[in-house]
């Protein structure tokens, strides 16, 4: 047997192949010290030689064993490990293995841990992992998650999402129950994103209709494979669901502070929820024509996508609008600015000045401000336009609170955490001040149209618009709140891959009272369809007016 090692030693030394020696750590006693990072650790060290290898597990970054007669330090990154033995007068061998994990898992995991099995699914621990990731983020990133929801209902409900799993659990799996635990935090720009890249592959078949959920609770075809349902039709059901009932549940998985803004979730995601939750290979679809009372039925087969985009035609009203455009009716003195997002201060800039002086050449009295589909954006373009048409000082948020911890400076890549809060009280000595009528402010009559599809930057808007007394709003209350939370950060669930958005701001509208929150509530109340024809009455009868 020694002849044959040493036959290998020689042809490993022969061929380059070296042996990796493990340090040695000698030691006259069979306990040694143990400092971590500097301090001592509890209960010392055995030596075990019996165990192999013998593992300290250890947070510490720094860990140094000292003995009688040695002395051996490591320094370890979070989840690397170093092997050593330890040698004693005896002439007995421990071979140990120091083995550094996270001081915080759910900031930086195990990448081992968290690798999918190869067939794509994860394993119960792994998606347990994802909800305690989930839940550890929500508290570090929003300001207050328990403010619509109470503590025991939330965790409960994270329990009972724990107790769902099965063994093997999908991205889509886990969606479908953490999107209602966080659903049930009450804010708008609080929701966990849906896994449409896992859910609507090329192959998927899937029902072959399009929907628009309105915020009546309607919902209505937009469009359907060779038109065999008409655009605008009412849907009445799918498959002998109801659609009242298929809004019930679907609700449940998305976030609002009003039932109009969570429709308008939904509105986006109906289709990917009937997908997940009510899968099949065919469809059948009650729905009620316009202008007609009996409902019809059809039944469709299942279709992949590809297959249904070649059997839809394309209509001029399906290219895509630009963020903010203007039309000039001069016959009734009025202009007409369509916004839909509050997109690009720069541009903004450049079409608030050119918009203005022509409306100032051509002498139009009247500007008509179109929010109805505005979803917010960038609230520095409302800063910009504001500018132009307030009559006095504003500043759209007087009061912001900021959250501030490890989690939140990493996501914005930022800098050390100084204290967990910061709240900003703006005076009015710091509003933002109107352009001057030199420098292009805009003196006539202006009106807003408003409607539950109105948010977030949007709706911080209309509300600075009507407290500052700038000109009627005429339509819906707002979607957006006066009191709200904003700004968000993405966190990505470690396994599984999911996003989601959370609020890491609370902002108070100006001069907003956080005992009465509610939307921009309209001058003129009307359902947003009808908004256009009620402010151009208000136009015509001011010109009359002036005449």
């Amino acid at each position: 047997m020694k002849k044959f090692v040493i036959g290998l030693s020689f042809i490993f030394a022969f061929s380059g192949i070296t042996v990796a020696q493990r340090p040695v750590f000698k030691t006259g006693k069979e306990i040694v010290k143990v400092m971590l990072d500097g301090k001592r650790m509890h209960g010392d060290w055995r030596v075990a030689p019996e165990i192999n290898p013998d593992i300290l597990e250890t947070t510490s970054e720094k860990i140094v064993f000292i003995s009688d007669v040695d002395t051996f330090s490591i320094t370890l990154d979070e989840w690397k490990s170093e092997e050593f033995d330890i040698l004693t007068l005896q002439g007995d061998t421990s071979h140990v293995l120091v083995k550094r994990s996270a001081l915080n898992p759910f900031e930086n995991p195990d990448p081992e841990f968290i690798k999918r099995p190869q067939s794509g699914m994860m394993t119960r621990e792994q998606a347990k992992f994802d909800i305690d990731a989930l839940v550890y983020a929500l508290t570090q990133i929003h300001i207050d998650i328990f403010s619509e929801c109470r503590q025991e209902d939330f965790f409960r409900a994270v329990n009972k999402a724990v107790e769902s799993l099965p063994d093997s659990v999908s991205s889509v799996d886990l969606y479908r129950c953490l999107a209602p635990v966080v659903a049930m935090i009450g804010d708008g720009h609080t929701n966990l994103g849906f896994p449409f890249k896992s859910v609507f592959t090329k192959d998927l078949k899937r029902l072959p209709v399009f929907f628009e959920v309105l915020t009546d609770r309607s919902v209505v075809c937009t469009a359907c494979i060779d038109s065999l349902i008409p655009s605008g039709a009412k849907i009445l059901g799918v498959n002998g669901i109801k659609t009242d009932a298929l809004l019930d549940t679907m609700l449940l998985f998305v976030s609002g502070e009003r039932p109009h803004f969570k429709l308008s979730r939904v509105d986006g995601v109906f289709s990917a929820l009937l997908q997940i939750l009510y899968p099949a290979d065919s469809y059948t679809v009650e729905y009620l024509p316009q202008g007609m009372k009996k409902p019809l039925v059809h039944t469709f087969p299942a279709a992949t996508y590809d297959e249904i985009m070649s059997r839809i035609p394309l209509k001029d009203s399906q290219k895509r609008s630009s963020a903010y455009s203007f039309t000039v009716d001069s016959i009734n003195n009025v202009a007409v600015m369509d916004f839909r997002s509050f997109s690009n201060p720069s541009m903004m800039k450049h079409f608030a000045d050119s918009m203005f002086t022509t409306l100032r050449n051509k002498g139009i009295g009247n500007l008509i401000i179109d929010l109805r589909n505005n979803g917010g954006g960038n609230s520095i373009v409302g800063d910009i336009l504001l500018r132009y048409i307030s009559p006095k000082p504003f500043v759209q948020m007087d009061k912001v609170m900021v959250k501030i911890t490890p989690l939140t400076m990493k996501l914005q890549r930022d800098g050390v955490v100084m204290k967990p809060f910061k709240f900003v009280d703006i005076k009015e000595n710091g509003y933002e001040n109107p352009l001057t009528d030199k420098e292009g402010h805009y003196n006539g009559k202006v009106y807003l149209l408003t409607s539950n599809h109105t948010f977030s930057s949007a709706a911080a808007f209309s509300w600075t618009f009507k407290e500052c007394g700038i000109g009627k709003v005429i339509g819906e209350e707002t979607g957006g709140m006066n009191v709200c939370y904003g700004d968000i950060l993405s966190y990505r669930l470690p396994v599984s891959k999911l996003s989601c958005s959370i609020s890491y701001k609370r902002f108070w509208g100006l001069h907003a009272d956080e005992k009465d929150i509610h939307g921009t509530i309209p001058d003129i109340a009307v359902p947003s369809s009808e908004a256009m024809n009620a402010v151009m009455k208000l136009v015509r009868k001011s010109n009359r007016k002036r005449k």
